[in-house]
């Protein structure tokens, strides 16, 4: 059963206003959570409350801003499905648990199963304050989300070629669309990005890993790395080892909050596919296969294909992106179309010179004279992902449209 709060009173037209769902707990529970929410004045919240939220979760309305859930202790094993319910279409913008014991256990637990942040129950007034105003900040982003795109890549086996790939997409996105870029180093092992930069990362994504730690934008933009050109940088651990401290849940999280943050992230996914990789493809609009001109090549995308296809992320298939593309390779791009089954995207040229001195210069191909075909190869994939970007958008149905289609029209 879903009740409206209509008894708030009325607060200014300039404050901010959040539609938000609260569930679990008991009607007192909720009352002094709705209390907390109410002594804000900053933020104007118009809260629906849900008695059987263990049955029914979020409502899944694209408007809700924060969807707020007191968890029970008892019922440990829902509190993933009620946080983060699988197939829900519209996610809340920010899902935060309230638990009357915060000791380290659960709150670990409320964060593993999906919640973005634990406040006590009842929350406190700064806790509140908080919540509130991160919550109408990523509304905020949201309603904004018209041009900005996620982008990840990757292949099996030689790589292709990926980090060049990634940090000059990267460039032409600055450079070309003034696009507020940052580059995220999944590779977490052999981690090119900082290499191909001539960075020589303080903070890295291993700094992300305390599961007790909410990430927001104060704490990811700490960790960022600044590359002159304005791009930022999400490094991959200093230590090999260290790789292993990173988990799905950080990378998901800063995932979200980057794109808050940014117009445009650009994920590396490395050669090496994990549940990392596959929380980076499901948080993409984007997911760029390389393939090169070599029958283990196609061979390996072709294996990748079927695992994709296996996993049932989304519809459709990844995008297919021929680097190193030499005309007088006896491999064309039918073939590899063929043995696929999906079209070629775009080509990047191959020019061992320009990625030679790239790598040994830590110069972009913008700041290479040679290197003109492959400039244009990525200024125009990055025209294309754009201009679908802002096609995207203009499809979106408006308010009316989503009243009239509900009605069946």
């Amino acid at each position: 059963m879903r009740t409206s709060d209509e008894g708030s009173p009325a607060r200014p037209s300039h404050r901010a206003q959040i539609k938000l769902e609260l569930g679990g707990g008991s009607a007192t529970e909720r009352a002094q959570i709705k209390e907390a929410l109410a002594r804000v004045e900053d933020v104007q919240a118009e809260v629906t409350e849900i008695d059987d939220v263990y049955m029914t979760g979020p409502s899944g309305d694209p408007d809700i801003g924060l969807f707020m859930v007191v968890l029970d202790p008892r019922d440990l094993i829902k509190w993933r499905s009620v946080l983060r319910p699988p197939g829900l279409a519209n996610q809340p913008g920010l899902v935060v648990a309230l638990l009357a014991d915060k000791s380290p256990e659960p709150m670990r637990a409320a964060l593993r199963a999906g919640a973005d942040d634990v406040l006590s129950l009842p929350p406190t007034y700064e806790e509140t304050v908080r919540c509130l105003l991160r919550a109408s900040e990523r509304q905020r982003f949201r309603q904004g989300q018209s041009e900005k795109l996620t982008c990840s890549l990757v292949s099996v086996g030689s790589g292709g070629g990926l980090a060049p790939l990634t940090v000059n997409l990267g460039f032409a996105m600055n450079r070309m669309f003034q696009k507020r870029v940052v580059l995220v180093d999944l590779d977490l092992q052999a981690a090119p990005l900082g290499v191909l930069l001539d960075l020589e990362p303080e903070h890295t994504i291993s700094e992300l890993a305390d599961p007790t730690s909410v990430i927001d934008s104060i704490r990811l933009e700490s960790v960022l790395c600044k590359h002159e050109s304005g791009i930022s940088m999400l490094a991959a651990p200093k230590r090999i080892e260290d790789a292993e401290l990173v988990s799905t849940a950080s990378v998901e999280a800063a995932l979200k909050v980057l794109r808050d943050i940014f117009e445009v992230t650009l994920i590396d996914c490395g050669t090496h596919i994990n549940e990392n990789s596959v929380v980076a493809w499901e948080h993409s609009e984007w997911l760029f296969y390389v393939v090169e001109q070599s029958v283990t090549g196609v061979r390996a995308a072709q294996r990748f294909l079927t695992l994709f296809e296996r996993l049932g992320l989304r519809d459709g298939h990844p995008s297919l992106l021929l680097n190193r593309y030499d005309p007088s390779n006896p491999i064309t791009p039918e073939q590899i179309e063929a043995a696929l089954q999906i079209p070629i995207f775009a080509k990047v040229p191959r020019d061992d010179y320009a990625f030679n001195q790239m790598q040994m210069t830590g110069k972009n191909a913008w700041r290479i004279s040679s290197s003109s075909g492959v400039r244009s190869s990525f200024e125009s994939i990055a025209r294309r992902m754009v201009a679908a970007a802002e096609a995207r958008e203009e499809r979106k149905p408006g308010l009316f449209s989503r009243l009239l289609s509900s009605l069946g029209f």
